[in-house]
């Protein structure tokens, strides 16, 4: 028989290279010592294949006894359909193995199930905690997160905003470079998505997820201050980021409280940078008078650090007192530990997912929420009382 032809048992039989069909599943005359299997009969044909076919919703719609129309409301919108119809529908699909094409259900419901992630860092170790975070919470929602880094470049910021909101993405969330940069406030106000901004504090009607740093550092320094530290140096973010504020806040807060001169000329706020922390530490170190205790306010900044103490031949604890901020591997296993500024990542990156999450279900009518999380200090071995 000539062309294709369809079997009862669901397979479709494919010609061979001479238009001829077979039902016999094997090669042709030509190659019957291969497998046994007698061919088509056609001396010279090509190989003959058995394709399984693919069910479609059509299918579906004849087995169950139902229309195309109710076998899609059962799938895209399964509260419409009488409880009856469902279950001979369901089990329709079962019995074919059908399987839906989420692609093409995406595309109906205007849906990627995609969430952007846009940060500043992709080597600060925070970043990756609160991805995974992130990630578990937005996974058991059926959602996919697509993790972007603008390397603190404000055209690669740009950039990512405008392709996540054009069709590549449901929402975002993100940590911005520069939160008093006009073209970044701009951006956010005419964003078409859902957005959550992490630890970054802009008055516009946007959740975000923050963190209390002014107080954390206020403790950590006062800690210092306890053990007869006066010469307290911070290498911190700049003031265009809120964790460069707050913690610059805290820790100037921290000596006013105490009645003690602010050491300005020991406050380094510029840069969450590994190489802004070398630069910084080692300018420091190098003072005729030179500090008795840093606070490294970012782990990057506390790589920096680190090496310049190591070039320096600085001793941890011996010869200087180190407080580091969030928990990393070089915070941890660094011999001491490290006492540090905590805050919970795990709880910060679930909140966020989950805010993002309430407007993408259709919460957009509540005002946006600012949620703030507290920090703590774990004492480590790293700080020991001043020298007299």
């Amino acid at each position: 028989m000539a062309g294709r032809r369809r079997s009862s048992d669901n397979r479709r039989h494919v010609s061979c290279w001479r238009g001829t069909s077979c039902a016999r599943i094997g090669f042709c005359n030509n190659y019957r010592n291969l497998f046994g299997n007698p061919g088509c009969g056609d001396r010279g044909a090509g190989v003959t294949k058995v394709v399984e076919k693919k069910a479609t919703i059509r299918d579906v719609a004849r087995v169950s006894g139902v229309s195309v129309g109710t076998v899609s409301r059962s799938l895209n919108a399964p509260d419409t359909v009488k409880p009856g119809t469902l279950s001979k529908v369901r089990a329709a699909i079962e019995s074919l193995d059908f399987q839906p094409d989420a692609r093409a259900q995406n595309m109906r419901r205007r849906s990627t199930l995609t969430v952007g992630f846009v940060i500043d860092d992709i080597a600060n170790p925070w970043h990756a905690s609160c991805f995974k975070a992130i990630d578990a919470e937005l996974r058991q929602k059926g959602y996919s997160l697509y993790l972007m880094s603008t390397h603190g470049q404000a055209s690669e910021e740009a950039a990512a905003l405008d392709m996540l909101q054009h069709g590549r993405a449901d929402g975002m969330i993100m940590t911005i470079n520069n939160e008093q940069d006009p073209r970044t406030i701009k951006r956010l106000k005419e964003l078409r998505i859902p957005a959550v901004l992490l630890d970054r504090d802009i008055p516009l009607e946007i959740d975000a997820v923050l963190t209390e740093h002014a107080p954390g550092l206020r403790q950590a320094t006062n800690y210092l201050i306890e053990l007869g530290h006066r010469r307290i140096a911070i290498i911190t973010a700049g003031s265009d980021i809120r964790p460069g504020r707050e913690r610059v806040r805290g820790f100037v807060e921290a000596f006013e409280r105490a009645g003690l001169p602010v050491p300005r000329d020991l406050i380094r706020s510029q840069s969450l940078s590994a190489d802004y922390g070398f630069r910084e530490a080692t300018t420091l170190l190098q003072m005729p008078e030179r500090p008795t205790a840093i606070i490294a306010a970012g782990n990057r900044i506390l790589a920096g650090v680190l090496r310049a103490m190591q070039q320096q031949g600085v001793s941890v604890p011996q010869d200087i007192s180190l407080i580091a901020c969030d928990r990393s591997d070089i915070a941890m296993l660094y011999p001491g530990p490290i006492t540090l500024i905590d805050r919970p990542v795990e709880e910060i990156g679930r909140t966020a997912a989950q805010l993002l999450l309430e407007r993408l279900g259709g919460s957009n009518a509540r005002p946006a929420q600012r949620i703030s999380f507290p920090t703590h200090l774990i004492m480590g071995g790293s700080c020991l009382p001043v020298r007299r």
